[in-house]
């Protein structure tokens, strides 16, 4: 009966070391650079905008990110000019051969599951709401997006989340077992999985994204004293109970 106490004592104290949850607020990140290209960066996380800007072949192209306060981050592609919703993370400019998918490059110093974001402003058509496409990366390099298309990307990452009428000001979850250093946040794109939600016409601002380490016990062992006092405690307790049914 004690081994088996033991044995319940010893797994019970290494499941207890998982992993945390981190919340990063985009409106206390710096910027680096200036015009296409820039990047925002805080607490292990760099931010860089992209779009299929590239003329006719739909080449993904860097964008200009910005942060307006009370709203959130924004992203202007080399196809629009600064008003709204041009100046959001948007589909809007989806007109004749000008495909534009606008999406956050996401990349952490550590690989993260990433568990939610939240929107500032948000608008799908009339209503404050938009839909958003959530990719992670499925390779162990470093993901390269200049000069390659979103279907090139389709096949080099996994689409994690396709969420429908995302709440502008509000937290949104996704449920996502993945783990990747590099994430894609944008506005839905049916080629990562048409789900039928209307297109070219989502746009939002990105305030913020909530992430958990990978859920791994740890790998130091715990010190035997601890498992033995935990153990005792354990058959102290059985003890007493069988006394009781006795």
């Amino acid at each position: 009966m004690f081994k088996q106490i033991l044995l319940v004592a010893s797994c019970a104290v290494s499941l207890s070391a998982f992993g945390s949850t981190q919340t990063w607020d985009f409106s206390t990140f710096t910027e680096s650079g200036s015009g296409d290209g820039n990047t925002f960066s805080g607490n292990g996380l760099t931010l860089s905008g992209w779009s299929n800007t590239d003329g006719g072949a739909q080449n993904i192209e860097s964008g200009e990110l910005d942060y307006a306060n009370g709203y959130g981050l924004t992203l202007q592609n080399r196809d629009e000019g600064d008003g709204s919703p041009d100046h959001a993370i948007d589909s809007y400019n989806n007109r004749d051969w000008k495909k534009d998918y606008d999406m956050v490059l996401l990349s952490f110093d550590e690989a993260v599951n990433l568990a939610g974001f939240s929107l500032g402003w948000a608008k799908e058509g009339r209503n404050r709401e938009a839909d958003v496409t959530v990719l992670a990366y499925s390779g162990n390099d470093t993901p390269t997006l200049a000069g390659s298309n979103w279907g090139d990307v389709a096949s080099a990452w996994s689409t994690e989340a396709q969420v429908d009428d995302a709440n502008s000001y509000a937290y949104q979850s996704i449920s996502s077992s993945a783990s990747s250093k590099y994430w894609l946040i944008g506005a839905y794109n049916p080629i990562f999985g048409d789900m039928g939600f209307s297109t070219a016409n989502d746009a939002f601002k990105l305030a913020g994204v909530k992430a958990n380490s990978p859920q791994v016990p740890v790998t130091s062992v715990p010190e035997p004293g601890t498992i033995l006092m935990f153990a005792a405690g354990l058959f102290g307790i059985a003890l007493r109970s069988r006394k009781r049914q006795a």
